[in-house]
């Protein structure tokens, strides 16, 4: 078995896509052939799913070089696409910024916003351009997070999506984040949209572990509590917040449910995360390890990044469990 670093220099980000052939266009992409993603976003457009995820890739993607997507439209692109992704590119390029906190400067947090207004132009275009699609919907809806918005334009970007869109796994995943208290809503809030998720997902689909996520915001929320109250180290990093008890059996029999019936879906390697990480966090072993073992060498920041670096994170979550990240494994399901 790999250890400690061999595991994590096996590592390769979902940033770019869990999809070989996703990666391979943000790969071309990166070296400047921005004609390489026109396919993909025009092949996507009646999926809202995988258009997000295409949308969000190839924007990292040329967060670098954006001036290459602007030239797109020149050449003759599909202005609607090409909206959508300079509105990713710019979104991209914005979230690399330092966002806030005490150690953030004014001038930082002012510059974060205006990068986040610049991204919104390009993505109100793209959703007059092509009015049923719900993807431009799904970049907006992260920028009123990143800006703070008030409830009532967070309630009106949510109707915009579920209109198009009502089951769209990013959408319910900024959505649960949003609701949290850190956010201005609350704890029960958060938690009692993320069940009903849960609850109501279509069978086979990954929607129940946004359940995790919202643990994992609570976690992360109560760690805070209790470094601020002067808790030691050790008591911080320890804190489960509600991941036991009922509420870990409750996650179990959801990520059982959606295991059993799984179809395969753009968001899948997400899911496996969220769940892996909860099982981990929980001291349930056996479920954390059939989790991480189906994400094969593909790490999410989401939700390993809320507690230091993602990548060194899932390493050592690996080792921990002993597993392989050069091996996909299946197997039966934890009982």
């Amino acid at each position: 078995m790999p250890r400690g670093t061999d595991i994590e220099a096996r590592l390769v980000s979902a940033s770019l896509g869990a999809d070989p052939l996703l990666r391979a266009g943000c790969e071309a992409v990166r070296e400047g052939e921005a004609e390489a993603g026109l396919p993909l976003l025009a092949e996507s457009r009646e999926d809202p799913e995988t258009r997000v995820v295409q949308a969000e890739a190839l924007g990292r993607a040329a967060a670098e070089r954006p001036e290459t997507v602007v030239e797109l439209v020149g050449n003759g692109a599909d202005r609607a696409d090409v909206m959508l992704w300079l509105g990713h590119t710019l979104l991209a390029r914005a979230l690399r910024r330092p966002a806030g906190g005490a150690a953030t400067r004014q001038a930082d947090r002012k510059a974060f916003a205006a990068a986040l207004d610049e991204a919104r132009i390009p993505l109100e275009a793209a959703a007059r351009l092509r009015t049923d699609d719900a993807a431009p919907w799904a970049g907006l809806q992260t920028i009123a997070m990143g800006l703070g918005a008030d409830r009532e334009e967070k309630d009106r970007l949510w109707r915009e999506l579920t209109e198009r869109a009502p089951h769209l796994f990013p959408a319910h995943m900024i959505r649960t984040r949003s609701l949290s208290a850190t956010r201005g809503g609350s704890t029960e809030e958060m938690f009692a949209f993320a069940g009903a998720t849960a609850d109501t997902a279509p069978e086979g689909n990954p929607l129940p572990s946004v359940l995790a996520l919202a643990h994992a915001e609570h976690v992360r929320a109560e760690q805070k509590r209790l470094g601020a109250e002067g808790n030691t180290p050790l008591v911080v990093h320890n804190a489960l917040g509600r991941l036991h008890g009922e509420s870990a059996r409750e996650l179990f029999d959801l990520a059982q449910g959606w295991a059993t019936a799984s179809v395969p879906h753009p968001r899948d390697v997400q899911a496996h995360h969220l769940f892996g990480w909860a099982f981990h966090r929980a001291g349930m072993a056996e479920a954390a390890h059939w989790h991480l073992s189906a994400v094969g060498n593909v790490y999410c920041d989401q939700p390993w990044s809320f507690f230091g670096n993602a990548r060194a994170g899932v390493a050592l979550a690996m080792e921990e469990l002993g597993v392989d990240p050069a091996r996909t494994a299946g197997g039966e399901l934890p009982s």
